[in-house]
This record gives C-alpha cells, sequence and structure tokens, in this order.
C-alpha cells in the first residue's frame, strides 16, 4: 500500500521552534537514504494520521513529494508523545522498491487453544517477527493458528506461513507456548499439641 504525502523543508534549530512547529499542526520528521544527504523535513498531522490508521501501522509505503522531487519512502522511526499518543518526530528512508529490506512484521495468535480450554494459560513471547523481503512484496501481516495447542506446547518461527520472503531469526525460535496454571501448595495442617497435664504435688 503506497500512501503520498506532501513534506515542507523545515529550518528549525531549537526545541521552541519544534514546539511551535506542532502547535501548528505540523510534525517534525526527517528523509534519508538513497545516498542524499539526510534533510529536515515537516508533515502535515492530519494527513499523515489518515495514512497511518488505514496502513497496517509500519507496513506502507510513503511517496513524499518535496520541491517538486518524489521519493519513495518507508516509515522508519516514529517518536510518540508517552501520554497523548501523537507523533512527535518522524524519520522516513528512502528505498528502492526492488531493494531487499529488513522489518518488524506483526503476528497474530488465531482461535482459542486446546490448553486454555483445559485451564491453562498462553504466554506469547514475540507478537511480531524480523523479515527480510523486497521493498515492494511487504507482507501484510502474518498468522499462526493455534486452537491444537495443549499444555506444554510451544510454536515456532518455523511454523510461520511460507512466502516470498525470509525469517531472520532461525525456525526453532519460540514464538508461543501454553502453560498450565500454577496450583496453590496445600496449606500443611496445623495440629494444636494439648498442653501437658500438670502434676499434682504430694
Amino acid at each position: 500500500m503506497i500512501f503520498t504525502l506532501n513534506a515542507e523543508t523545515r529550518n528549525t534549530v531549537k526545541k521552541s521552534d519544534l514546539t511551535q512547529l506542532r502547535a501548528g499542526g505540523m510534525i517534525p520528521a526527517v528523509l534519508y537514504g538513497g545516498g542524499m544527504e539526510a534533510q529536515k523535513l515537516s508533515i502535515n498531522s492530519n494527513e499523515f494520521m489518515k495514512c497511518y490508521k488505514q496502513s497496517f501501522k509500519d507496513l506502507a509505503f510513503y511517496e513524499l513529494n518535496l520541491d517538486g522531487n518524489k521519493y519513495h519512502t518507508i516509515l522508519k522511526d516514529k517518536q510518540m508523545h508517552p501520554v497523548r499518543r501523537d507523533f512527535l518526530h518522524l524519520d522516513f528512508m528512502v528505498v528502492d522498491p526492488d531493494s531487499t529490506i529488513e522489518v518488524d512484521i506483526p503476528v497474530a495468535y488465531t482461535g482459542e487453544a486446546i490448553g486454555i480450554k483445559e485451564g491453562g494459560f498462553m504466554d506469547v513471547i514475540q507478537r511480531a517477527v524480523k523479515v527480510i523481503c523486497k521493498a515492494n512484496d511487504v507482507p501484510a501481516g502474518l498468522e499462526l493458528d493455534v486452537r491444537e495447542m495443549k499444555v506444554g506446547d510451544a510454536r515456532h518461527i518455523g511454523d510461520l506461513p511460507k512466502g516470498t520472503w525470509q525469517y531472520k531469526d532461525a525456525d526453532d525460535v519460540t514464538l508461543v507456548v501454553i502453560h498450565a496454571k500454577a496450583t496453590a501448595e496445600p496449606e500443611a495442617a496445623v495440629t494444636e499439641e494439648a498442653p501437658a497435664e500438670e502434676s499434682e504435688e504430694a
């Protein structure tokens, strides 16, 4: 999926410049890669949010229009406000659609495991995996069916769907495990000793 965004060159120097930029509805950004020097940009916040909400988050491509030039990019990094959750800064990296890239792809665990129905619980170790693929062939997401998993079972990267991409980690890297719920140890029975009988005085 490719989204088009208009970008403007920015000349911010001080922190107050960035604050003023954000107050005006713009997000500070930087563009780099493809043999070019890093360029400071600003992106309209509303326009970016419309794209981001439809884009499988970080998995979309963005065509940036800047000073009459078009740049094919991916969102390489982002900074968000810890409370408001709005975007503070964006990093766009120029990519060739035919180049090989490394991206994090989310894994959705589908179905209810047998082990959960039997009282166990699912321990998700990885919610995303690193994939090596062509920039124009990024998988939108990955699904792993866990319905047949029993207590003690695990699923690994080797169990994920196969495609034109490669997984960076080895096939035996664990993704999810079904554990038995810990049972409380029975309390030791407390026996009260009978008070010793007092000896009668002669």
